[in-house]
C-alpha cells in the first residue's frame, strides 16, 4: 500500500505544535502522543481479522456487537522517540502487547544498528504489528524493523509516523508495497546530515529533555 498522509485537521494541528521550536518538552510529548493516538485510530480501520462478534445485553434487549480482539495486536515503539507516541495508543488498546526495539544510527554512514530486540519469538496468522516511529528520514531504521517482523512470518504491519521524507517514501513504497504507512506529513528535503527539513528536530531529544 502507498504512504497514506492524513487529512485529519487535529493531527495537522498537533504536528504544527510539535514542529515549533518554542514548544517545550511536555508540550512536545503531548503533541506526539496525540498524533500517535489519532493515526493509530485511522490505521486500525485498515487492519483485517482483528474484530470478533459477541452477544451482549443492553439495559433494553440482547444485541450483537463487534469488538477488537486485542491479544493479537503488537505495538512496537522504536526507541527512544517512539515511546512518545505510546501512551495514547495504550489507552485505546490496553490489552495489546508492547514489544520494544532499539536501533541507533551511525552519524557517519547513516546506517542503523540494533541494540535491543524484544519482538515476539512466535506469532499467529492474526498477529498484527503497529510500529511507532515519529520520523522516517533515510528509511534505514524502519527497513530493518520491518524486515525482522517479516522474518517472523507477518505481513500485517502498519507504520505510524509523524513525518516521512519524500525520498524515504519512494524507497519504502517500492520495497514494501504490502505495508501501510500512516503519516501526519511528508517533508521534501533531507539535508547533508540525513535530517528531515523542515522537520521537527530530534524527536527523542525534544521529548525527553535532552
Amino acid at each position: 500500500m502507498p504512504v497514506i498522509k492524513t487529512k485529519n485537521d487535529l493531527i495537522e494541528s498537533w504536528l504544527s505544535i510539535a514542529r515549533d521550536k518554542k514548544t517545550n518538552s511536555e508540550q512536545f510529548r503531548a503533541a506526539m502522543e496525540n498524533i500517535g493516538l489519532l493515526l493509530f485510530s485511522e490505521a486500525i480501520n485498515d487492519a483485517k481479522g482483528l474484530t470478533a462478534k459477541q452477544h451482549i445485553k443492553t439495559p433494553l434487549k440482547k444485541t450483537q456487537v463487534r469488538y477488537l480482539d486485542q491479544k493479537h495486536i503488537y505495538i512496537i515503539p522504536v526507541l527512544r522517540a517512539g515511546l512518545s507516541m505510546l501512551p495514547g495508543i495504550r489507552k485505546l488498546v490496553p490489552e495489546a502487547k508492547v514489544a520494544h526495539v532499539g536501533l541507533y544510527r551511525n552519524e557517519n554512514t547513516l546506517e542503523a544498528h540494533w541494540y535491543l530486540d524484544k519482538l515476539p519469538k512466535k506469532i499467529t496468522k492474526r498477529s498484527t504489528f503497529f510500529v511507532l516511529e515519529p520520523m522516517i528520514a533515510t528509511a534505514g531504521t524502519i527497513t530493518q524493523v520491518i524486515q525482522r517482523i517479516v522474518i517472523l512470518g507477518s505481513v500485517k504491519i502498519f507504520i505510524i509516523s509523524g513525518l516521512i521524507s519524500e525520498s524515504a517514501k519512494k524507497k519504502l513504497e517500492q520495497k514494501f508495497p504490502m505495508i501501510s504507512f500512516h503519516v501526519a506529513d511528508i517533508d521534501p528535503i533531507l539535508n547533508q546530515n540525513g535530517y528531515i527539513v523542515p522537520g521537527l528536530g530530534d524527536a527523542g531529544d525534544r521529548a525527553f529533555n535532552m
